[in-house]
């Protein structure tokens, strides 16, 4: 027995032409780039930046900061203030910019970032690494003595002026910053105090050409290592300086040789002559600095 044969009408496909054409898939990437930024310009920065500090701020030093916007440098974190609520702040920073670094993202990276900030009139820029902690580097220059306020408070009246350089890198803990090290170098050049006043008791002016040395942090204190400085003052020392909250009872445990020389103003020279020393020691014998930043003792 045979059975008819059936045909199947043809099927056609001219009609998804239509949807590949130029107009389409324009107007179908003119939709996704709308959409992207849109996305971009309404997601939550701020918000997201605000979380991450929370793992930080968990002590009497906080870090805070203004707004949050998206820029060509990438992310722009502006008005940055790290210090206690009612004290001068330990750092300040207008503008720190942060993206991800290019070469660790070819690597298949997203975790390495790249900053720049300004800073006290002056400049910055460093890597960080998210890892397992933190790992980083920053170089600063060009930082204006007489914009950072920690070290104006102090001063009832007068200037201070110089401008500040150096390095820092560090490692810490995600989870807990405080236990984190570092090392650096710095240099400040054409320092100087004039017309001063600490707690209403007038200083003689001291002009400083050149000061440099290393540091440490680690453990809630600085070591200091080859200090030295030119100038109105020639010094040399080392020693450890021990955080406090405030920052002017934090201890001092220094070691410093200071001498004068042909260009040291007579003032200066009498300050130096009746710092206390052992019967008989050399005028370049080396000295003891204790007590705290806000009373110094020497011995």
């Amino acid at each position: 027995m045979r059975l008819p044969a059936l045909r199947l009408p043809g099927l056609s496909f001219d009609w998804a032409r239509g949807l590949v054409s130029r107009t389409t898939v324009m107007y179908v990437a003119f939709t996704a780039v709308l959409f992207v930024v849109f996305l971009v310009l309404t997601f939550p920065h701020e918000l997201l930046v605000r979380r991450a500090l929370s793992a930080v701020n968990r002590g009497p030093v906080t870090v805070d900061f203004k707004t949050v916007s998206l820029s060509f440098r990438g992310y722009d974190v502006a008005g940055i203030r790290v210090g206690t609520e009612d004290g001068p702040a330990y750092l300040e920073c207008s503008h720190l910019w942060i993206r991800p670094s290019l070469a660790s993202l070819l690597r298949g990276n997203p975790y390495d970032f790249v900053l720049s900030a300004d800073l006290y009139d002056g400049e910055a820029s460093g890597e960080l690494s998210l890892g397992s902690s933190l790992v980083g580097a920053l170089q600063w220059r060009g930082l204006d003595l007489s914009r950072y306020r920690l070290l104006t408070a102090m001063l009832d009246d007068g200037r201070l002026s110089g401008k500040v350089s150096g390095q820092f890198a560090f490692e810490t803990r995600r989870d807990n910053v405080a236990v984190g090290q570092g090392s650096g170098e710095f240099a400040i050049d054409g320092a100087a105090l004039a017309s001063a006043k600490i707690r209403g008791a007038p200083v003689p002016d001291v002009r400083v050409r050149q000061a440099k040395g290393k540091f440490s942090v680690g453990g809630g204190h600085v070591s200091v290592q080859d200090v030295q400085t030119t100038g109105d003052l020639n010094l040399q020392g080392a020693g450890q300086i021990t955080f406090k909250d405030p920052i002017g009872d934090s201890a001092l445990n220094l070691r410093a040789t200071i001498t004068t020389g042909l260009e040291t103003p007579d003032t200066i020279k009498a300050l130096v002559a009746i710092i206390p020393r052992a019967p008989g020691a050399k005028p370049d014998a080396p000295l003891t600095v204790t007590g705290t930043l806000a009373n110094p003792r020497v011995r």
